[in-house]
């Protein structure tokens, strides 16, 4: 009887193994889950059908390219709280990001326009004044509870101790809880007669068909947040050639020949994409 229990246990032993054997054998690497991930995402036919690379330190590109039309605009001054802060109210808000400066004025109005916005928020020192009759501009008076006065939300606060993380925060926020990227080493600058006027909050554009997009720290934090505020969620990696970083080809795996927008021209030009995900495939 005993030899019997111990044959069955043996046998039992015997398919343990083989069943773990079988389980390490199926089971996916890392870049194959990743590839699956990527490829099985649904993007909408109006985006491109293969790599592109987005050149926008400003917005202008991004807003253009995600962005048809949209009654609600965020406008912020060049310093990196100004940019937080305004990320936080137009990833939240589903509302589009452009960074003013002199030498884009008439671009910004040309955007302002095209997407045939109503109400345009500015933070920090923007000199833009109202447009038309038909285009309220407001100021944003800075604070915590001015956010929830302009949105009918509470915002939660989060520190930002760095300038150079402002594009990872930006690109890891959740758009579905309000929160403000506070910079802790300023606030942005308030201009005169700013006070907290309602801000619209709309529901997020893509409908769950955005493409991958991938950003790094050299990315401007406009076009994380036209990312964001679209919808769409943004791969923050920390070197923009997918053959020298795992993070990145992880984050491009399978679409050498699909939809990816990458933010910035630290990512080269978009033709020689492909090759170079093809190559770290290859490597991997």
């Amino acid at each position: 009887m005993q030899n019997r229990f111990r044959g069955i246990a043996a046998a039992l032993c015997a398919c343990a193994l083989a069943l773990g054997g079988c389980a390490e054998e199926t089971e996916q690497s890392p870049l194959e889950k990743a590839r699956t991930a990527n490829q099985s995402r649904h993007v909408a036919a109006f985006f491109d059908d293969r790599p592109v690379v987005l050149d926008d330190t400003n917005g202008l590109v991004s807003s253009e390219y995600f962005f048809v039309s949209s009654e609600t605009l965020v406008v912020s001054d060049q310093t990196v709280e100004a940019q937080l802060r305004a990320a936080s109210i137009a990833a939240y808000a589903h509302a589009p990001m452009l960074v003013y400066d002199a030498q884009h004025h008439a671009q910004v109005i040309q955007e302002t326009e095209r997407l045939k916005a109503h109400t345009v928020l500015t933070v920090g020192d923007v000199p833009i004044a109202p447009l038309s009759g038909e285009v309220r501009v407001n100021r944003d008076p800075g604070g915590l509870e001015a956010l929830g006065k302009m949105t009918s939300v509470r915002f939660r606060e989060r520190a930002v101790q760095d300038p150079a993380r402002a594009q990872r925060a930006v690109a890891e926020l959740n758009t579905t809880q309000p929160t403000w990227l506070n910079a802790s080493w300023a606030q942005p600058v308030v201009k005169p007669n700013a006070k907290a006027q309602p801000f619209p909050v709309h529901s997020r554009r893509d409908a769950d068909m955005a493409p991958q997009v991938v950003a790094t720290g050299e990315t401007s934090i406009a076009s994380i947040a036209n990312a964001r505020a679209y919808g769409a969620a943004v791969a923050y990696v920390d070197d923009p050639d997918p053959r020298a970083s795992e993070s990145t080809l992880l984050a491009m795996a399978g679409l050498a020949d699909a939809p990816l927008v990458l933010l910035g021209t630290q990512f080269g030009r978009a033709i020689d994409i492909p090759q170079r995900i093809m190559q770290a495939e290859e490597n991997y």
